[in-house]
């Protein structure tokens, strides 16, 4: 990866070597991709990668074939999208598109660039109790990002969540929600405020987690999660770090739930290049040092909704970008 030194290869027992040896290949091949975001699908291939007899050539081939879609698809999300990015985030935007009764070849191309929410959901969202009882909550995947960590994974965008717990030791109480959704039975919690259980929502799982519930993958896909938003829709302020790469869902989720925003930095929560259409949008937030003292303040949340529904919804049209010389502060 360049700009990194070169990791040391960890040595494995003779019994993991293969499958070891073929995960940290497989994760070399990935920071190797020209395209960034053409590694996280074959780092997502992994998981299903548990059979040892695994070849890098499939790996190869489905590199070829993702980066074969990228050039022909116009769009991110949707049917004419280009398959690589957060299956969760396509599901629920064909959910938006679906439920607005339009079709996906009359959508303009910033339209199924950003990604959306359904109407219904902001309205299942505005109708929870917002009352504010916390300060601080972050619901979100971290354990697998500790994993590669511990192999000695030298990519930074792995270590983007890091601060959460830092923050969350600094600063959280009794009350405030700190929720790891990935975990395992090795897990020790951090503090009274750590929620974390083995039963949270977790999208990276998608298909051992609905056949645990007995769900359809593409129902658990799309499954409206009221703990997740009425933890935000109780909280001042929502941590939202980027995932495997440069953004997440839960920035704009947090807004949904009338939570504001806030980030570690811009390259590693805000920056991916190919969600230009989500950056256009002007939302405001706060970055965690920029000194900038944390205060709740109503007129950022309804300032933020009314930008949600414009853009991240198809309750008012279709809308274009915002200007681009908007300021997003």
């Amino acid at each position: 990866y360049p700009g990194t030194r070169r990791a040391p290869i960890p040595y494995f027992p003779p019994p993991l070597r293969a499958a070891k040896m073929l995960r940290l290949a497989a994760s070399a091949a990935a920071l190797a991709c020209s395209a960034s975001a053409l590694q996280w699908p074959l780092l997502g291939l992994l998981e299903e990668a548990d059979d040892e007899s695994a070849s890098l050539l499939q790996l190869a081939a489905s590199a070829r074939d993702l980066r074969a879609s990228r050039s022909a698809s116009r769009c991110l999300w949707g049917p004419e999208g280009d398959g690589r990015h957060a299956a969760r985030a396509d599901a629920i935007w064909l959910l938006s598109m679906e439920e607005a009764g339009l079709a996906a070849e009359n959508v303009t191309t910033y339209g199924c660039d950003v990604p959306k929410m359904p109407w219904s959901w902001i309205q299942r969202v505005q109708a929870m109790n917002h009352s504010k009882s916390r300060a601080y909550n972050f619901q979100g995947s971290q354990w697998w990002a500790m994993k590669l960590q511990r192999m000695g994974n030298p990519y930074p965008q792995f270590h983007a969540r890091n601060w959460v717990l830092d923050f969350a030791a600094a600063n959280f109480s009794d009350n405030d929600v700190l929720k790891i959704t990935d975990i395992d039975e090795t897990y020790v919690p951090l503090g009274p405020y750590d929620k974390s259980d083995l039963k949270s929502y977790d999208s990276r799982h998608i298909r051992e987690k609905s056949e645990d519930l007995g769900m359809d993958e593409e129902d658990y896909t799309q499954f409206f999660d009221d703990s997740y938003f009425q933890v935000m829709a109780s909280s001042n302020f929502t941590l939202c770090p980027g995932g495997d790469r440069p953004w997440s869902m839960r920035f704009y989720e947090a807004i949904a739930a009338g939570s504001i925003p806030i980030i570690n930095t811009v390259e590693f929560d805000l920056s991916a290049s190919d969600m230009w259409a989500l950056w256009r949008i002007p939302y405001k937030y706060y970055v965690k040092d920029s000194g900038e003292p944390y205060v709740y303040r109503q007129d950022w949340v309804d300032y933020n909704l009314d930008l949600l529904i414009k853009y991240q919804t198809f309750h008012e049209g279709d809308n274009t970008a915002p200007p681009k010389d908007t300021d997003p502060k």
